[in-house]
């Protein structure tokens, strides 16, 4: 087992110089998180730039074509209140028109009764005629035959008896046809009468309607004079939102403008601090490895001597034939073709998974200053995790996220700088950790290098948050 060399301090100012050492790390990469976090949602609001600067010019777009649609309603509104003005007057000319004509076809009406009057009283007239033809036909017939007796004295007498007689029948018959025609004339005069009365009643009617429509194109007037009123009222207000809207667009162009060069001045802050994480990263190494910080000793201790467990369980398991060097450093991975997750399947999974989960499930749990441990070889590939991690995903994107961590590979720049010190014991680092979207912890960890007969494999990492 190696063993970590462990000074003890000559003061408390030496202590305490470790410490601030160590927490000075803590705070930088706190403050990377913070600015990564932030550089994020800047790059978010960046990519969305193009996508709020195309609204704005839409929204301008279409407030200008509102403010000429308002304008143009309003016109039309006016407009219609002309024409409506224009039709009540005209409706009210024809209703007086109408109203006059009403009354020219009452005066005819009076006409026709008193034409059927008249010719009430020519009927009469004709029938007092045919009453006096028959009796001058009879007064004929009684000449005739007293100059039939007379003999030749009466021969002239009854000459003018006959031509009486013959007069009577030709007024009969005129007075006979006198009345067929003045029947006829009665009888189309009542069918004229009854379409007199009948049109008249209509024009009445007529005039009721026409003074309804006239009510109604008025209060139609009101109507679109009130919606003239309000369309103007619009028209003023587009006219405001139009300047606002204007002058929203702009400042959104400008608080875009801002928004990208805040972007850029996080990228640079982001860098340094970067940077300076990994200064703290090398000084807390550094610090660690003096062996002054016994805050983090006791891990370290531990760290070393869980990684020499791991070493022998594997290296016993290899000279028992119970595994092989090639399924130890097999770097071929097999997609599993998990929805939602990447991760991969090699030769070594199911010893790990048996052998090496075990020890790695000491470290998590409730009571512990132990944040978990894990072992990743040299390209991030995590062959096994802790029981808590090493769930079989559900589809549910936040629970796969946090407990399907296995056979995944992450490479992230604390695990490559681990890798890159290899030839050390050990490795001491700080960093951010995302057990759960969200949810940032700052750990600090300890990679102890797995060589396995002679060659390099991995590194076993312990986190604590002490």
């Amino acid at each position: 087992m190696q063993q970590h060399r462990i000074i003890k301090p000559e003061s408390d100012a030496i202590q305490q110089m470790a410490e601030s050492c160590g927490d000075s790390v803590i705070c930088s990469s706190q403050v990377g998180g913070i600015v990564e976090t932030v550089r994020q949602r800047m790059a978010m609001l960046g990519e969305k730039r193009s996508y709020l600067e195309q609204i704005a010019r839409s929204l301008a777009s279409e407030q200008e074509q509102v403010v000429i649609a308002t304008d143009s309603a309003r016109q039309m509104s006016q407009a219609a209140f002309r024409n409506l003005a224009e039709s009540s007057q005209t409706m009210q000319v024809s209703a007086l028109e109408l109203h006059d004509l009403i009354a020219l076809i009452q005066g005819l009406g009076e006409d026709v009764k008193r034409f059927a009057n008249a010719m009430a009283d020519v009927v009469t007239a004709s029938q007092t005629i045919d009453s006096i033809a028959r009796s001058t036909n009879m007064l004929a017939l009684n000449a005739a035959i007293e100059a039939e007796r007379a003999g030749a004295a009466g021969a002239t007498f009854a000459v003018v008896a006959a031509e009486v007689k013959k007069l009577a029948q030709d007024t009969r018959q005129a007075t006979d046809k006198i009345s067929g025609t003045m029947h006829s004339l009665g009888i189309e005069a009542g069918h004229f009468m009854a379409q007199v009365e009948k049109g008249v009643e209509q024009s009445r009617n007529a005039q009721r309607h026409f003074e309804t429509i006239d009510a109604a194109i008025q209060q139609a007037g009101e109507i679109i004079r009130d919606v003239a009123s309000k369309a103007d009222a619009i028209a003023d207000s587009s006219n405001g939102v139009r300047s606002d809207t204007g002058e929203l667009c702009d400042n959104l162009f400008v608080f875009m403008g801002d928004v990208a060069g805040c972007s850029d001045q996080l990228e640079d802050a982001l860098h340094q601090t970067t940077e300076l994480e990994t200064i703290s990263n090398v000084m807390f190494n550094q610090l660690v490895h003096t062996g002054l910080s016994h805050r983090d000793n006791p891990y370290v201790e531990t760290a070393l001597e869980t990684g020499s467990e791991i070493r022998d369980v594997i290296e016993t398991s290899l000279a028992r034939g119970e595994l092989t060097e090639a399924q130890v450093f097999d770097r071929i991975y097999r997609p599993r073709g998990e929805p939602g997750l990447t991760r991969f399947d090699n030769g070594f999974n199911d010893f790990a998974d048996s052998h090496i989960r075990p020890v790695l499930d000491r470290f998590w749990g409730p009571g512990l200053t132990t944040f978990g441990s894990v072992v990743s070889n040299q390209d991030g590939y995590l062959p096994t995790h802790i029981s808590e991690r090493s769930h079989a995903p559900t589809g549910d994107k936040a629970h796969d996220a946090a407990h399907c961590r296995s056979r995944m590979i992450v490479l992230d720049r604390t695990t490559s700088e681990a890798i890159a010190h290899k030839n050390d014991d050990y490795y001491a680092a700080v960093y951010r950790f995302e057990p759960h979207p969200g949810e940032i912890r700052i750990l600090r960890n300890i990679f102890v290098p797995l060589w396995i007969r002679g060659r390099y494999w991995g590194n076993f990492e312990l986190a604590y948050i002490r």
